[in-house]
């Protein structure tokens, strides 16, 4: 654990997220019974700065087992880096930013949700709930990501490599049409790259079963 920690640590000062412009993230997503369900590729176009604050722009494009581009094609991404290192990735605007290309026509409204990585989280911390909805046309979706908490650092193995960690869960609820799920989440977050793996278990009354992992394959 020591030298695992160390392995974290020795990165300090770089958020649980990609920061470079130019680099590709390539994630694939398998379900349970062993089927490849997605690919998606996160390019990073630039970081921009907001006062103390860092906002880094990526093309997120998600494709179908065949290739095909699903959910009306890339969309447009920020993430906010604050000041002392602290992830901010609004799922909220970027529920809106996919809506917006599946509905282009439709008037759109709508509330933050933050998901909050902090710089110096350590297993054990609480982190902040997010809560809102998204309104596009006369559809709402609706999205709480809650119980959020730092579990362990782990290094971990996938595609790409093998990276120092830490591991979050929480739990997800969405609501709306083509979105109801209802998921219990494991992340590995590794400084200066963001997500390397993703594991979703369907949270059914309480009882998760294992439905799904993401893995980075290359950047």
């Amino acid at each position: 654990m020591t030298l695992l920690l160390a392995g974290v640590a020795g990165r300090a000062g770089e958020p649980y997220c990609c920061t470079t412009p130019g680099r590709t993230l390539v994630y694939e997503r398998t379900k349970a019974n062993g089927r490849i369900e997605r690919t998606v590729t996160m390019e990073y176009t630039a970081v921009r700065r907001s006062g103390t604050k860092r906002l880094v722009d990526c093309i997120l494009t998600v494709r179908g087992p065949g290739g095909a581009e699903l959910y009306g094609g890339p969309s447009e991404q920020t993430t906010t880096v604050n000041a002392d290192g602290t992830v901010v990735q609004n799922l909220g605007e970027s529920l809106r930013a996919v809506l917006h290309n599946m509905f282009p026509g439709a008037a759109q409204s709508v509330e933050d949700i933050p998901a909050i990585l902090p710089a110096d989280m350590k297993p054990g911390d609480k982190l902040p709930d997010g809560r809102g909805t998204v309104k596009t046309g006369v559809m709402t979706h609706s999205m709480e990501i809650i119980e959020r908490e730092v579990l362990r650092y782990e290094r971990v193995t996938v595609p790409a490599g093998t990276f120092d960690c830490i591991v979050v869960r929480e739990h997800k609820i969405e609501r709306g049409i083509g979105r109801n799920r209802d998921t219990l989440t494991e992340n590995w977050y590794a400084p200066g790259i963001g997500p390397v793996r993703h594991d979703s278990y369907n949270y059914n009354n309480g009882n998760p079963t294992f439905g799904a992992r993401e893995v980075l394959k290359k950047y």
